[in-house]
């Protein structure tokens, strides 16, 4: 499928389209001529009518109808998205058609200021580029990429012009060869079909790079591919077809078979076999990573002994510094390394949840200054360095760390004796000019109009596209209008661009909509509603019609699963699914989780916070996993998930500004958030 309208299917179409008229009827052969879709046309308003084309234009039926754009009126927001749906479906059809490519060279130069210019250009580039590239016209190829401002490395075309270069040569180059492979290794490159053809023509034109793809492809989990360049290697007798094999598709049956001879096996079979290994029984792939001990060279043993300590650092292993150490000071680099930053960052963690500061110290230094320079690690180098009582040079990290509003911000404000509130004192707000030129930006204006069809992802890429080039004051004036429309995730992540520069409201960047409601349901479950509003804030920005990746629903992002299990706690029968998206069903459900999360994980808002994101027992786990009684920010801090790391950390701060805002102040962040037990209790009970 073409990429515009990328990320939304026809369960985001809002539910008054799909009333007016069965979108299933665009299954049908000719759905142009049914007398229904001709009433329709005739009847409908503009924004029934662009779902219908939306979903005409995701079926490949678009072409069917005869200019679908003169349904729609002059004046609505989106119809131009129409007509270029219309061009692209065209240009699919026959790229090599001279008056299709120069209706859409006519449609770009029209909409050159327009996002829509952005997409048709990356949609057609995708449509002609197998032209171009069988042709050898790759100028045109070039001159178009060049002409995109967000979509130049979108990863089919970084791969058409690896692909392009490494079928074109001869003799490849090592450095076009680590450049493809640097490329195609990266995990947002994974499943991608134009760069699935890089690999395979790389392999062909320099067998020296499948082991390394191999290698990366396991410890990525991409086991389809990892398979296809083994019986690649196999193929060209690199590789011991059996024992390879048998490594990679039954390690345990394979570390089983040879745990008593290893150092008869070989090299290659058993670096194999040690990746594998990793997410079977890391002992295992232990031993037989001890068995290479004098075969690996610098590049084999950094990338191994670094994947295993990752491993045993995520899993919460004490002995994950043991290994990270037996990979030598190159650890986690190299071409065989597939974790990049995130195997220095856990190795940092790993000393952390030690609570070794002169180890943790001396790894935040070792990291790429990139990564040394986060909020997280400027921290704990200051915390690192404060323990070991170097407390002048601590202050120098804290500093580092400007915004007060997040989770480091704050813990930095108070180790440095600041106040770690977002200050809102001589506030700036922009003037009515200001606001009255962003309604004006068509950019805008294109964006709410999504967001009123409930169509939040295509409404984002034009905020962010409308506010790209605005100073900071027209930026303020973005977010307050925003605000007066009631688009208060665009208003809070616009304001946080501002907040920095400017003193700002404080309900500019934390708003307390549907407040009786809240107020009703967290007083119903006896919890904080400062806590459930950090919590919103996070899960959905306040947008009633959210619908995450995962099916996640609604202002408090309820899985449809977990909204049956509530619905039989809270004793309601006859529930409906489709009504967690009602604002007060939805925020009942989400405040009664939440008590019953506090309920089972001995009423701590960070296992409880945890549990709401991760489930309660992965929370319970991650406490069980303690030895000894452990900082709150330590402990989230190790949390095995990114994305429940940030989370929390996110909800957390959130709920400290909201409380700021009732006049309900804390004393100490840190003190907050206290320190978690390691008890000895029963995993919780998975009821969802």
């Amino acid at each position: 499928m073409l990429l515009l309208g990328a990320g939304l299917t026809a369960a985001s179409v809002t539910a008054a389209a799909s009333t007016a008229l069965d979108t299933q009827i665009l299954k049908s052969d000719h759905p142009q001529n049914d007398p229904k879709v001709i009433s329709f046309l005739k009847e409908a308003d503009n924004s029934e009518k662009f779902l219908f084309f939306r979903e005409a234009f995701e079926e490949q039926k678009l072409g069917l109808f005869n200019e679908p754009a003169k349904y729609l009126s002059a004046d609505f927001p989106l119809k131009d998205y129409v007509t270029a749906w219309t061009l692209l479906t065209e240009a699919k059809k026959n790229p090599s058609d001279k008056k299709h490519q120069a209706d859409i060279q006519n449609f770009i130069q029209t909409h050159k200021a327009d996002y829509i210019a952005e997409r048709v250009k990356t949609d057609w580039l995708l449509i002609m580029t197998p032209l171009w590239h069988k042709q050898n016209q790759w100028q045109k190829f070039r001159s178009l990429r060049s002409e995109l401002q967000w979509n130049r490395f979108d990863p089919s075309l970084v791969c058409w012009d690896l692909f392009h270069r490494i079928e074109n040569k001869k003799n490849i180059s090592k450095a076009l060869a680590n450049e493809a492979l640097e490329i195609i290794n990266a995990p947002r490159y994974k499943g991608n079909a134009v760069c699935k053809k890089v690999s395979d023509e790389l392999i062909e034109k320099v067998p020296s790079t499948a082991f390394t793809r191999l290698v990366i492809l396991i410890q990525q989990g991409r086991l389809s591919e990892a398979r296809s360049v083994l019986n690649v290697l196999i193929k060209k007798n690199r590789l011991p077809a059996k024992a390879s094999r048998l490594a990679f598709n039954n390690p345990s049956r394979w570390y089983r078979s040879y745990r008593n001879k290893l150092s008869r096996q070989n090299k290659h079979v058993r670096i194999i076999a040690a990746y594998r290994l990793t997410s079977v029984n890391t002992e295992w792939a232990v031993h037989v990573a001890d068995s290479l001990k004098n075969k690996l060279n610098k590049a084999e043993k950094s990338a191994l002994w670094g994947r295993l300590g990752y491993v045993g650092a995520i899993a919460h292993n004490p002995k994950a510094l043991s290994w990270y150490a037996k990979g030598g000071q190159a650890v986690c680099s190299g071409p065989y390394s597939a974790l990049g930053h995130d195997c220095l960052e856990w190795r940092a963690r790993a000393a952390l949840r030690a609570q070794d500061w002169k180890k943790l110290n001396h790894f935040i230094a070792a990291m790429p200054a990139g990564v040394a320079n986060k909020d997280a690690w400027n921290y704990w180098r200051g915390r690192s360095l404060s323990e070991i009582g170097q407390k002048e040079a601590a202050r120098k990290y804290w500093q580092r760390i400007r915004s007060v509003r997040t989770f480091y911000g704050k813990l930095a404000a108070e180790a440095l004796g600041k106040p770690f509130y977002y200050s809102g004192n001589e506030t700036v707000e922009a003037t009515s000019e200001g606001i009255k030129a962003a309604g004006s930006n068509p950019s805008l204006e294109r964006a709410k109009a999504f967001y009123d069809l409930g169509l939040i992802a295509e409404g984002n890429r034009e905020w962010q596209w409308g506010i790209r080039t605005l100073n900071t004051a027209e930026l303020l004036a973005a977010a307050q209008w925003a605000q007066k429309h009631d688009l208060l995730h665009r208003s809070i992540n616009t304001a946080i661009k501002v907040a920095e520069h400017y003193p700002l409201e404080h309900d500019l960047l934390y708003p307390r909509p549907f407040e009786d409601e809240i107020e009703d349901y967290a007083e119903m479950a006896k919890i904080d509603i400062n806590w459930v509003y950090g919590l919103m804030r996070q899960e959905s920005r306040f947008i009633a019609a959210a619908r995450s990746s995962v099916g996640a629903n609604g202002l408090m992002q309820i899985m449809p699963a977990t909204a049956k299990w509530i619905a039989k706690e809270l004793e309601i029968d006859n529930f409906k699914p489709e009504t967690i998206y009602e604002i007060e069903t939805n925020i009942y459900f989400g405040t009664a989780y939440l008590r019953s999360l506090l309920d089972r994980l001995g009423n701590n808002i960070i296992l409880a916070t945890a549990g709401y994101n991760a489930g309660p027992n992965r929370a319970s786990r991650w406490q069980q996993s303690l030895t000894g009684t452990t900082e709150g920010a330590i402990f989230i801090e190790t949390f095995p998930f990114t994305e429940t790391r940030n989370y929390v950390q996110n909800v957390l701060a959130n709920t400290v500004e909201y409380a700021h805002e009732q006049d309900e102040d804390i004393a100490s962040f840190r003190q907050w958030l206290g320190v978690i037990n390691p008890e000895d209790q029963k995993t919780v009970e998975e009821n969802i």
